[in-house]
């Protein structure tokens, strides 16, 4: 297994490297977030078989981050026997590698899709034009900034970093009342405060703020990942002034053009309906799609699950053990093969073992069929799990056929 132990800002070098082998980045991983939230969420890193590997925790739940490296040069089928334990769940999986963990991983991956956590992909190319009626809104919004406002510009430095933060947290303030997720702005909050109080170590960290009559009322924070993409993790913008958000956005694609990059990650929405139209509106390259996944191998199932249906007749055949360990993942699959069925048969030859969560399976079964109107039999039942059946009294509420 992996031993996870703790880092600092001093391995970043090396955790760009990783990075920058990956064919999507997502935002999630930056390296200014990850260490960001270290403390808070207890991340820890590893650096096994040509992968970066981290896990963190939210309280009792602890979860694996995606694996950082060269995705097409692993054999990760090997690598998960040898690293990964059952029921671990990785977040924010992007959609390149869980199409190559669904060919070579198969049935021993559950994949659930994370809408609210992808990212935004600019060509900032596009976004310096504005051309074209899908950038409209955008380009009339900042035109109308441009005629009605004094503004300058400057170039994020140490300098200004007290008046930032103050601005920050009142644009912060201001964006809590618009939106639900109030833990996603605290979290900004103190991701942010981490890159100010960072800012000379973490070194790759750019950005400007956009004053009118010498007050801040835009800013964004850039992190540039590798020579042609970067990822903006923080910008605000004071919505009293008309345009300055679409402003902002217009320049930071024209410094991130002077630098080279093409390309950048606009953070998630965290589903808020208010972030997502204006983030949408950006007329993104491509959403980097995300996704939740929990390893749950096959070779260590030890239930075996077949069925039969003619009609509105099912048989379904259990053999191996019905235990704990397999009791989830056996419940959510023959519970789906149920439905529209009156009648059940359950052939439980060659079923060694039943355990309490298998038994609750069995019930759930005869519930759900009931409901619908129809029976539940049990047939060849071995003697072993007829015990079990008898010493918990089940075998009097079961349909039984000798």
């Amino acid at each position: 297994m992996i031993n996870f132990q703790d880092f600092d800002v001093t391995d970043n070098e090396r955790y760009l490297d990783y990075l920058c082998r990956c064919i999507q980045i997502p935002s999630n991983v930056s390296p200014t977030l990850t260490l960001a939230a270290k403390e808070k969420n207890n991340v820890q890193r590893a650096y096994v078989d040509n992968l970066c590997w981290q896990k963190f925790s939210f309280g009792d739940m602890e979860f694996w981050a995606v694996p950082l490296g060269d995705w097409d040069g692993i054999d990760w089928k090997k690598v998960f026997a040898a690293h990964v334990p059952k029921g671990t769940v990785f977040n924010f999986v992007p959609e390149y590698l869980i199409k190559i963990w669904q060919r070579e991983l198969g049935e021993a991956i559950e994949v659930e899709e994370n809408r609210d956590y992808w990212d935004y992909i600019l060509y900032l190319d596009r976004m310096e034009n504005l051309s074209g009626k899908k950038f409209k809104s955008i380009r009339n919004a900042k035109n109308a900034f441009e005629k009605k406002y004094n503004y300058t510009i400057e170039e994020l430095k140490p300098e200004i970093f007290n008046e930032l933060w103050q601005f920050h947290i009142g644009a912060e303030n201001d964006l809590k009342e618009r939106v639900d997720n109030v833990e996603f702005a605290e979290d900004d909050n103190d991701n942010f405060l981490y890159a100010l109080e960072h800012w000379d170590e973490l070194k790759n960290l750019y950005g400007f703020v956009v004053r009118v009559d010498g007050k801040i009322v835009a800013y964004c924070l850039n992190e540039q990942i590798d020579e042609t993409h970067s990822i903006a993790p923080f910008a605000k913008a004071d919505y009293n002034f008309t345009g300055a958000n679409q402003f902002a956005y217009w320049y930071e694609a024209k410094l991130n053009l002077e630098r080279g990059i093409l390309t950048e990650n606009i953070m998630d929405d965290v589903g808020e309906e208010n972030l997502r139209f204006f983030k949408e509106h950006l007329s993104p390259l491509v959403m980097l799609k995300k996704y939740n996944v929990v390893y749950n191998p096959a070779e260590v199932r030890d239930v075996k699950i077949s069925s039969e249906r003619d009609g509105n007749n099912l048989t379904v055949k259990l053999s191996g053990k019905l235990n704990t360990n397999t009791a989830n993942s056996a419940k959510n699959e023959i519970l789906s093969m149920l439905d529209g069925v009156n009648n059940a048969v359950f052939d439980l030859d060659g079923l060694e073992y039943i355990s309490s969560s298998g038994l609750r399976i069995l019930i759930a079964a005869m519930k759900k069929i009931r409901a619908q109107g129809g029976n539940m039999t049990l047939k060849n039942i071995c003697e072993q799990v007829r015990e079990v059946l008898d010493m918990t009294g089940f075998i009097q509420i079961f349909n039984v056929e000798d």
